[in-house]
């Protein structure tokens, strides 16, 4: 039987509502038009399946007029292709742009006249009213009620700076687990910990705390019915729960709900009695999480229902912030900054609070209105990496004309914004900007107070592939000042990690290649040595100074009949011990590979997942295995659990094998017992899920107890 499987990679799903360009919609008659608003200053892009004559932007077979039917002047621009019309410089007003079938090239396909109907307003620079936030949010509706569509935005997460998160421990922290943070010092919210007595964990709507040294359920911790964790920390005596959940909102007849991230912190002196010492929250869903020092730093993003606006003008559009110590209030305006971008109808809510003294101490927010993107913090800074999106309709001819909505053009562009941090103090130091997009939070760092981050720009698909990456190097202003440009062409970055003046890239199409690159010197970076193997990784973490533990998966081409393009297959999942004491040649030392296709870990996707014992040199991570069955469609399930491996800098080897064989007529695992983290305390291994803990002996590990939950 095929197994039909669903992959967890970590994704976070995030709504973006298509903004500067329209989308086609067609009458009765196949005749395409579209109607939008625009803001002064911003381009208007039409995208054909045809091409256009270059001549018809002069010869009038491309027009332009105003309200009046009068005609303007504007900049009209094609691309390469001559498929994509720029359309520039338009005063505010309300205009009718006329595209004639003599415009386009001559071909199979005959188009028609089609007329677009756009408006232009003023741009809005600064947020003083609440006129000015609604002028704002009006400029993402469609005119005469067309829909508005929603793409999603997958991202993949994962964080590490040149103060790498080294799985050096000290003090109490050698006698039991910490999460696997990117940056020493920054500590990122998970959903199993420990304190070296009880066990912290996520399960479902309730945290599960569990006397790890007796083996005995405590406490079955809901915070409240609706409320579903995400995120848990530990500072002191004090749980820190976040989470994101749904309130009402509006007025009658226009009730509607909406996301709010609220974290609640817990008295946990006595873990067996928890108790709530205060709980904040602000609107969006949360994002991230991040601790330094005494200080939390909560983010969310929230795009209001601003499509209300056509039914209801008291619509309210300010975000707003909760205190169990308080009252819910909306940001006052002077809390609103609008980023120097703002291309998307969505606030970033960034909040600060000292959880030293959680229950007095106060709570200040910032938002930014216009975008959101992939999160990396440094010591003293948050940045945020936006991708820029080109969102173009697509006019269709008469044998293509359909009711779809177009699908948005590739990223091309990064934003970066710098928040800077000091304490509970919030403020916007400084943007910049980068081609290409960012694969997760390990594809930036800050070193020396510059700011490092890899890209890839193009598309990797098919046969028109022009991907290509690049490694750029910003000053503490944001400003470009070094670059290694147009790596691995027609592949994309697959991992990144930095260490000290090094950064270590991998991309992938058909082999692995891992690229060395210095950047001693911010304003020369060079790429030192390149190593190609088959497979690729997901997951870099350093094996002290001169090695890397590669997590991915092998891979295999091949040519299917009749295709001209190479199939590439992952097989097992892989381990790659890479060797870069010898900088200019790197070299892949040791190698395992773990059973077959469909064999996973949430560590490929997930670096929390990544179980570290410095002290014995211990990995491990949970894992679900296949083998090939007598065809290559069918997979056999094998088991589920976690592994174990002793990685030094002379290789990798097998220390413990926990995972559960699969039982007589098992096909597939049970999501409920797969392994989501493994933790020690003391002399302890211990496995958790969503069902139960069971511990094992370090040395040897043979299996102890198990509790249910």
């Amino acid at each position: 039987m095929k197994k039909s499987k669903r992959y967890s990679f970590g994704m976070i799903v995030m709504l973006v509502s298509v903004i500067v360009c329209s989308f086609m919609l067609f009458d009765k008659k196949n005749e395409a038009y579209a109607s939008t608003i625009v803001q002064t200053g911003e381009p208007y892009f039409i995208s054909f399946n045809q091409a256009l004559t270059v001549e018809s932007l002069s010869d009038g077979n491309i027009s332009i007029v105003d309200q009046q039917g009068k005609a303007v002047e504007a900049k009209l621009h094609l691309d390469a292709a001559a498929k994509v019309l720029t359309i520039e410089g338009l005063a505010v007003g309300n205009y009718t742009i006329h595209v004639k079938k003599a415009a386009f090239k001559k071909g199979k396909i005959l188009q028609k006249d089609n007329k677009f109907d756009l408006q232009v307003v003023n741009k809005i620079t600064k947020i003083t009213s609440e006129q000015d936030l609604k002028a704002y949010f009006s400029t993402f509706l469609m005119v005469d009620e067309y829909p508005v569509a929603l793409e999603s935005e997958s991202k993949e997460k994962s964080e590490m700076s040149s103060d790498v998160a080294m799985d050096s421990m000290s003090g109490n922290d050698a006698d039991r687990s910490t999460t696997n943070n990117q940056v020493e010092g920054i500590e990122e919210g998970d959903i199993a910990i420990t304190d070296g007595q009880y066990i912290y964990s996520i399960v479902d709507n309730r945290v599960m705390i569990t006397d790890a040294k007796n083996m005995k359920v405590v406490k079955k911790l809901i915070v409240s019915k609706d409320a579903y964790p995400s995120h848990l920390m530990l500072h002191e005596n004090t749980l820190i729960v976040a989470y994101s959940t749904y309130i009402e909102t509006g007025k009658e007849p226009y009730y509607d709900t909406k996301s709010v991230a609220k974290v609640a912190f817990y008295d946990v002196k006595d873990a067996k009695n928890p108790t709530l010492i205060r709980e904040i929250g602000q609107d969006g869903n949360l994002t991230n999480l991040r601790k330094a020092g005494n200080y939390l730093y909560v983010v969310s993003n929230q795009t209001p229902n601003y499509w209300m606006l056509r039914e209801a003008e008291d619509m309210d559009l300010l975000p707003y912030t909760y205190d169990s110590n308080g009252v819910d209030q909306a940001l006052p305006f002077g809390k609103i900054r609008m980023l120097p971008e703002s291309n998307t109808p969505n606030y970033l809510i960034v909040s600060a609070i000292d959880v030293s003294n959680i229950a007095s101490a106060n709570l200040n927010t910032e938002s930014y209105l216009g975008n959101s993107g992939q999160l990396y913090m440094s010591q003293n800074a948050i940045y945020m990496a936006s991708m820029n999106y080109n969102h173009m309709p697509i006019m269709r001819s008469d044998a293509e004309v359909t009711s779809e909505i177009s699908m948005p053009a590739e990223v091309n562009e990064t934003t970066i914004y710098k928040i800077a941090v000091d304490k509970t103090a919030i403020r916007m130091a400084a943007q910049g900007k980068v081609k290409g997009s960012v694969l997760n939070q390990f594809s930036m760092d800050e070193h020396n107070g510059y700011f490092r981050i890899a890209t890839t720009e193009g598309n990797t698909w098919g046969t028109a592939a022009n991907s290509k990456n690049h490694l750029f190097i910003l000053d503490p202003a944001l400003k470009q000042v070094g670059a290694v440009n147009d790596l691995a062409h027609g592949e994309r970055i697959y991992s990144a990690r930095f260490m000290g003046d090094k950064a270590y890239i991998v991309t992938f199409k058909e082999t692995d290649p891992l690229f060395v690159i210095d950047t001693k010197n911010p304003k020369a970076p060079k790429v030192l040595g390149e190593l190609k193997i088959p497979g690729f990784s997901n997951y870099l973490h350093p094996i002290g100074e001169n090695h890397l533990l590669g997590i991915g998966y092998d891979t295999e081409v091949k040519m299917e009949p009749g295709s001209k393009e190479p199939m590439v297959l992952t097989k097992g999942m892989k381990l790659s011990l890479f060797n870069v004491t010898d900088l200019a040649n790197p070299i892949e030392q040791d190698a395992v590979i773990i059973g077959g296709r469909g064999t996973y870990s949430e560590v490929q996707h997930d670096h929390k997942a990544l179980f570290r014992d410095a002290r014995n040199n211990y990995y491990g991570f949970p894992i679900t295995i296949y083998e090939p069955g007598d065809d290559e469609d069918r997979l056999i399930y094998k088991g589920t659990g976690a592994q174990i491996y002793k990685v030094t800098t002379a290789g990798i080897e097998l220390a413990g094998d926990l995972t559960e064989p699969a039982r007589p007529g098992e096909q597939y695992e049970d999501s409920y017992n797969v392994v989501q983290r493994i933790l020690y305390t003391d002399d302890t291994l211990y496995t958790v899920s969503r069902t139960k803990i069971t511990s094992y002996e370090m040395s040897t590990f043979n299996k102890q107890q198990m509790i249910g939950f």
